[in-house]
């Protein structure tokens, strides 16, 4: 195997790693600096955006991909973001820009090299190392991987995180939850590895008390064993839940005791026990709102990358929904482009081909719809895996360029394209 293809599968893994890295105590507020962590983070991303490049100057493939429709969609939504430098409310904005057309090109090059199987496994291998060291954290050194959230009220409740927010933490988790099935079931995974990877990445993902990433997680893991659940055993199996399910709300209506039992369920799925944290989504429609209002404020040229950490100080510091965040950075044109990205999603949910990018698919459709999951400062693997699952449908593949090495069928990280 050829050094360069094991220095770009080696790369993906470390993007993922460090893409959403932020080991601190407490609950600090979302800032970028340069530090140690960063100093790496940068030098990851120059790395993938030099193999991306060369990928672009040595293969036909690459650049006639790169001038598919997603593509520039991706492209021109950097492209508006990167001319709001001038007046970006953050001086991070373009270095944002560029780290993330660098990936671009990056993940082009490696889907064209590494296969889709090879991107997949350097993605969960990037996961499995976030998930084994936040868990470390949380059982072995508190300090660092409780996450103390204050809810209203003064309540503090305590969740995973570790190796970043709790929300990307648990991101990482359900995404890799998804890929180690999808491999289990394509027996690429034995089952004891398998097994441990899913009980990890569940445990894990549990602790983040994050919603948005475990409904993610499950509509990923639902449409990865649709075919499953609609054959005869999958829909008795699912009959039987929901009459029992049926019979069990009855009867508890029948004793009298559906307040209490209201309560329970309100316990387990908010974190205050407050009805209106889950009808509100947890805040977020007052922080759309306040997005919706700021993008009003500048409609065409946008406020850059890395402005609602500034400019939404006061409501969670972030957008909360991947269309706002592209419209906040690049103008209605970029947040339209987004939305048109996100749809070209949804509709491969349906109509791939490869069950990995249906799985993946749903999964980044759910999570961007409450978190910025995608265009991060540093891409991470919700990034890298939204740009994998907008170009892979319409790579240009030929035979007489090829970037770097083509992979060979018997390649033990690479291989063909499942």
């Amino acid at each position: 195997m050829s050094p360069l293809v094991i220095a770009m599968w080696l790369l993906i893994v470390m993007a993922v790693f460090l893409g959403p890295l932020d080991i601190s105590s407490g609950a600090p507020k979302m800032t970028v600096g340069l530090d140690t962590t960063v100093a790496f983070k940068l030098m990851v991303a120059g790395l993938a955006g030099a193999l991306g490049l060369y990928g672009v100057m040595t293969s036909d493939s690459v650049r006639q991909t790169f001038l598919t429709l997603p593509s520039l969609a991706i492209a021109t939504i950097l492209l508006l973001a990167g001319m709001a430098t001038p007046i970006a409310i953050s001086g991070t904005s373009l270095p944002t820009t560029l780290i993330n057309f660098g990936y671009l090109l990056f993940v082009i090059t490696a889907l064209l090299t590494l296969k889709l199987r090879g991107v997949g496994l350097a993605i969960l291998a990037g996961v499995s190392s976030t998930t084994m060291l936040a868990l470390t954290f949380w059982f072995f050194v508190p300090e660092y991987g409780v996450f103390p959230e204050l809810l209203e009220g003064g309540l503090i409740v305590k969740r995973l995180g570790g190796t970043a927010h709790p929300n990307g933490t648990g991101r990482s988790m359900m995404i890799g939850l998804i890929l180690a099935l999808y491999f289990y079931r394509t027996k690429t995974l034995p089952i004891l590895p398998a097994g441990i990877l899913i009980v990890m990445f569940t445990l894990g993902g549990y602790l983040t008390m994050s919603r948005t990433a475990m409904v993610a997680g499950a509509a990923g893991v639902i449409v990865l064993f649709l075919d499953r659940i609609f054959s005869r055993a999958g829909v008795m199996a699912v009959s039987l839940a929901v009459l029992c399910g049926i019979v069990g709300v009855t009867t508890i209506y029948m004793q009298g005791k559906e307040d209490r039992f209201v309560g329970k369920v309100l316990a387990k799925v908010s974190k205050s026990g407050n009805a209106e944290e889950i009808t509100s989504g947890t805040g977020r429609s007052k922080i759309w709102t306040k997005a919706i209002s700021l993008i009003a404020n500048r409609p065409i040229i946008g406020h850059g990358f890395n402005a609602a950490p500034s400019l939404m100080i006061d409501h969670s510091q972030a957008t909360h929904n991947a269309v706002l965040h592209a419209t906040l950075a690049a103008g209605l044109i970029g947040g339209s482009l987004m939305l048109c990205l996100m749809l070209w999603c949804v509709y491969l949910v349906t109509s791939s081909d490869a069950l990995m990018i249906r799985g993946v698919a749903a999964f980044v459709v759910i999570a961007s719809l409450a978190e910025d999951a995608v265009l991060e400062t540093f891409p991470g693997p919700v990034t890298i895996a939204f740009v994998m699952c907008c170009l892979y449908p319409v790579l240009v593949t030929k035979t007489a360029s090829r970037p770097l090495r083509e992979a060979r069928p018997h390649d033990s990280v690479v291989g063909e394209i499942a």
